[in-house]
């Protein structure tokens, strides 16, 4: 895909000009789309994301439980976390991630990673599922500056940009993450309750990502894809989560402000 590419020092600079907000969103979640080989015939679930400013660094907090019903009739349930702290100078990133079925946990990652430099190249190191250290290519971006730097890419009018983003959820390295910036989709689903003032007066962009592991851009499938319905303070009004076999809609129901604190 053509793309635009910019340097991590200019882009950790760009996103640095983007306000996002502290939030506590809750989204239903249903199946989308299956394949027919694909064994599932109906998902349902919720998907609770935070995002809580700790002064010198974003704290993200994403918890998803889904109920699977596959074509044999049989049911399997999933409970999957993640845990991010990012320093706001995106040179910083501790997470942890856990993925549970049917109570028992399948998989849990944890460690921590390092940017010598805006720009420059970094190492990952975890300490679960065991102790495993590698290099991170220049350029490397952690999550949340990536967020803040499609925003701003989107208000700059680029239609479309790639990045190497490292987020923890894989022992072997960084995703390449192609996005698509366009018009956003029309606004459908329940009305939202909460603090529904942080939806008003926000521009707002339909972005696709794809992610792809490292080396595989160009000659593979994205190992997933990710719709959102983005406004410029962070917050998606819906999310389509399109794992190939199957797709996942996520529509936000519950919105809650979190303060800001003082630093």
């Amino acid at each position: 895909m053509l793309g635009l590419w910019i340097n991590g020092a200019g882009a950790q600079q760009q996103a640095s000009d983007v306000v996002l907000v502290p939030h506590r969103a809750t989204y239903d979640m249903k199946l989308a789309a299956a394949r027919p080989n694909s064994g599932i015939v109906e998902v349902n679930g919720r998907m609770v994301l935070e995002m809580v400013d700790s002064c010198d660094a974003w704290e993200v907090k994403q918890r998803i439980k889904l109920k699977f019903l596959r074509t044999e009739g049989d049911e399997f349930d999933t409970d999957s976390s993640f845990t991010s702290y990012e320093t706001k100078d995106g040179l910083g990133l501790r997470f942890s991630v856990r993925n549970i079925q049917d109570q028992e946990v399948e998989e849990e990652l944890r460690g921590h990673a390092d940017l010598e430099a805006p720009g420059g190249k970094g190492r990952a190191s975890f300490t679960l599922p065991e102790a495993r250290n590698f290099e991170l290519p220049a350029g490397t971006l952690f999550p949340t500056t990536h967020l803040a730097l499609i925003i701003r890419h989107a208000r700059d009018g680029d239609k479309s940009v790639s990045y190497s983003v490292f987020d923890g959820a894989r022992l072997d390295g960084a995703f390449q993450v192609n996005a698509v910036i366009g018009k956003p989709p029309r606004a459908t689903g329940p009305a939202v309750r909460g603090d529904v003032g942080l939806l008003r007066n926000q521009p707002s962009w339909g972005v696709r990502l794809a992610f792809f592991a490292a080396g595989d851009q160009g000659t593979a499938n994205p190992e997933y894809e990710l719709a959102l319905d983005l406004l410029g303070n962070g917050i998606s009004r819906s999310m389509m989560l399109d794992y190939g076999e199957f797709a996942v809609d996520a529509r936000l129901v519950q919105l809650q402000a979190l303060p800001r604190p003082r630093c």
